[in-house]
């Protein structure tokens, strides 16, 4: 991704006025000088919504959301920040500027916007041979309204079109509308060899389905074979093609319907995941809006982690009833858990499809189907022990090894608790007895630094609470210095007041932390200039040239996120003590409320510890 300009995102937010962005959102009415309106983030009677235009940020009483016009739109639009940014610049029309001297990383962004130009263009034009008189119009509209039984408005709501059998048509309209042909080979709309020295299109005598990617942009096509497609020689068409893969067009970062769903997905919808895009499309137009679909290849963790950041309350799976449809399940399960992104299965019967179940017995049969789903975990118990006995010791062990790789991925305590418990009372054996068996297995995968230096260097950590608790400085201290994408996004989410000074290995951390906060990213070799003195300098040099393994690499995320959960915890802990006193010592009633509320409000974001993600870096 190309580097934004220096400055160019306070610029972009000092030439949007946050009034113009909220109001489409949220009825807004003046307030002194300021705006106020009910919450957009959640239900309320009485409007807590304050924006502030001519300071730029916004701030939400009831559910403490606070920020500038781009976690707005992050938060509304369910959107990461570099969509949010893209988003912004297409809505009041600032383009997105770049740092100069990179005329390589210009180029590429360029490309970018004219592949989605000529992918536009090509789905304008599908649709109108779609409408045409011709016998080729006729036989994709059999298909679509006679066979499928879909009404044209929502061939037109969705932007369904016809490809003809001619390969140059295509082609010869994009040229005539200036797209070169060097990004027309790059669209995915045309097959790499050139036919008389012309592009050939991708698609022949077929309906054509456009792709949307979140913003709704038109990134590829989904093409569904029809009576008049011509064959592959010998070899039959299949019945299905996809675009291939493009700078905009990457299958398993993509969702069929995302771009819909994500508008009205809340906290307590649910996503409903099915396998094709006709199933989608039929699903949408009977009312079941939060429809998505993967684009014909297998569900990937890149998908889930789309779908994990519009924050739904589950993602139902609804699967086919036969083996193979048992088998994609069994691989979702654990990307869903290892992402951290609650789902449930429910099944199809044997032959039938969601698209079928609407047509032939209508909404309430396909909610009955829905209302029946089920939790991950029993959903592998189901199908990992058919035909065999729950109660077998070897049956039990490998559903619970299932289950432990998959969990051993999650980051939050509470949500590993969770699963453990639900694990244990279906298996009928002891919450305790599960617990045992995963300790053993995480064990076994910490990374082998861990289980050689189970104390800190340190002397004060030594002497210091329980190992766990004291050893988490060394550890992120460690982590941050063998892996540079992790020191940004930690910084920003790491209060200061929650690292134990006490330790070296603290108070080097809270100089990286403020170095990297204060200046951005930092060559590590420049710390010894921060070193105060040889104790910290020795502690530094031990982690810093501390051999690692290979593979242990890819678990520092995972240990990092451990370790923030670690520092919450023991932070939020130290501050409930501190009010516990204080509540002991107040005397006037409107401090004890006050105190009271103080310690309500930690204990119920001690259940969400903050999360280290590396896939959208705070700005």
């Amino acid at each position: 991704m190309p580097r934004l300009a220096e400055g160019f995102i306070n610029e972009l937010k000092d030439r949007i006025d946050l009034f113009d962005l909220v109001a489409p959102y949220v009825e807004l009415k003046k307030s002194g000088s300021s705006w106020v309106g009910l919450s957009p983030f959640q239900q309320e009677k009485t409007p807590s919504f304050y924006v502030h235009p001519q300071k730029g940020f916004f701030k939400c009483f009831s559910s403490g959301e606070t920020g500038d016009a781009i976690s707005f739109v992050q938060k509304v639009e369910n959107l990461d920040f570099q969509e949010a940014l893209e988003f912004l610049s297409q809505r009041f029309g600032i383009p997105l500027r770049y740092e100069s001297g990179g005329a390589s990383q210009s180029f590429v962004r360029s490309i970018r916007a004219e592949l989605h130009a000529v992918n536009e263009e090509a789905k304008k034009w599908f649709m109108k041979q779609l409408k045409l008189d011709t016998n080729e119009s006729k036989v994709a509209w059999q298909y679509w309204i006679e066979e499928r039984k879909f009404s044209a408005q929502t061939a037109v709501e969705f932007g369904i079109g016809y490809a003809p059998t001619d390969e140059f048509a295509l082609a010869n309209h994009l040229i005539l509308q200036n797209f070169s042909k060097e990004i027309m080979s790059k669209s995915g709309l045309f097959r790499e060899k050139l036919r008389q020295g012309k592009l050939v299109s991708s698609f022949q005598g077929r309906l054509m389905i456009p792709i949307h990617e979140k913003l709704g942009r038109i990134c590829g096509f989904t093409a569904r074979k029809l009576a008049s497609t011509p064959e592959w020689g010998e070899k039959k068409a299949p019945k299905y093609i996809n675009s291939p893969e493009t700078p905009i067009f990457q299958k398993s970062q993509i969702l069929f319907n995302l771009h819909l769903a994500n508008k009205v997905i809340k906290d307590q919808n649910d996503f409903i995941l099915v396998e094709g895009q006709l199933d989608a499309i039929r699903c949408y137009i009977e009312g079941f809006e939060t429809v998505i679909a993967p684009q014909g290849t297998a569900f990937t963790e890149s998908q889930a982690d789309l779908l994990k950041k519009s924050n739904p309350r589950n993602v139902i799976c609804l699967l086919d009833g036969d083996e193979a449809g048992r088998k994609a399940g069994l691989k979702y399960v654990p990307i869903f858990i290892g992402i951290g992104l609650n789902a449930r299965f429910a099944t199809i019967p044997v032959g039938s499809d969601p698209d079928q179940i609407l047509l032939n017995e209508g909404k309430t049969r396909l909610n009955e189907i829905l209302d029946e789903s089920i939790s991950m975990i029993e959903y592998v118990i189901k199908n990992l022990q058919i035909g065999e006995d729950i109660s077998s010791p070897n049956i039990s062990k490998n559903i619970c090894d299932f289950i432990f790789t998959s969990l051993n991925k999650v980051d939050s305590l509470v949500i590993k608790e969770s699963y453990l418990k639900e694990l244990a009372t279906l298996l009928g054996v002891s919450n305790e007895a599960v617990k045992q068996d995963f300790s053993k297995f995480e064990k076994q995968k910490l990374p082998k630094y861990r289980l050689q230096y189970p104390n800190s260097s340190n002397k004060e950590t030594k002497e210091n609470s329980p190992v766990r608790l004291t050893n988490v400085e060394d550890d992120l201290l460690f982590i941050i210095l063998h892996d540079d994408r992790i020191a940004g996004p930690l910084a920003y989410l790491i209060e200061p007041s929650w690292l134990n000074l006490q330790t070296t290995a603290g108070a080097i951390l809270a100089k990286i932390f403020a170095e990297v906060n204060a200046d951005g990213p930092m060559d590590f070799r420049r710390m010894e200039d921060f070193l105060e003195n040889d104790q910290e300098r020795k502690v530094f040099h031990h982690y810093l040239y501390k051999d690692h393994g290979d593979g242990e690499k890819d678990s520092f995320l995972q240990l990092a996120n451990e370790c923030l959960s670690v520092l919450f915890l023991r932070s939020s802990k130290e501050r409930e003590e501190k009010i516990r006193a204080h509540l002991r010592a107040a005397e006037e009633n409107a401090t004890l409320m006050e105190l009271r509320n103080e310690l309500k409000e930690i204990r119920k974001l001690r259940n969400s510890p903050p999360t280290l993600s590396l896939s959208s870096p705070p700005d």
